[in-house]
């Protein structure tokens, strides 16, 4: 059985998970559904093997929510929790906020996805990240 390095759950905890191994990058995605479930100008994904992930109580409920994503979330807070890319199998992005121990995470965001669906209020920091205007190989055409 491998270590636990990180948990995390939903607001209300019913999603509850571990990761054996810590995220290999963060991102940061103005899309508009990611806006809209966030409840702020982007949302901040971290991303894992999908099979460094154990969900300790429930599952996130998934529901597919573009022709490229399915995103997992929980019935009873409506917590973003997860999202996976068609186009990164094996791959599994976990909504960074869920993530109890976030000094933990070492690598901190290195890019900002859909740029182009930002809100128009927000002005992007000059932080040097790599800025797409859509999501790059995220399969959005």
């Amino acid at each position: 059985m491998e270590a636990t390095t990180l948990t995390g759950t939903c607001a209300c905890e019913h999603i509850t998970y571990t990761a054996s191994a810590l995220p290999t990058k963060l991102t940061n995605c103005h899309c508009i559904t990611c806006r809209k479930q966030s409840g702020g100008p982007y949302q901040t994904w971290a991303f894992f093997s999908a099979t460094s992930i154990t969900w300790t109580h429930e599952a996130p409920t998934q529901r597919r929510s573009s022709h490229f994503a399915t995103r997992g979330f929980c019935p009873q807070c409506g917590s973003s929790v997860s999202m996976a890319y068609d186009s990164e199998p094996g791959g599994l992005y976990i909504a960074a906020g869920t993530i109890d121990d976030f000094d933990r995470v070492v690598p901190k965001p290195c890019a900002h996805f859909f740029v182009k669906e930002k809100a128009a209020w927000f002005q992007l920091p000059n932080d040097g990240f790599v800025r797409f205007s859509d999501g790059a190989n995220r399969g959005r055409r």
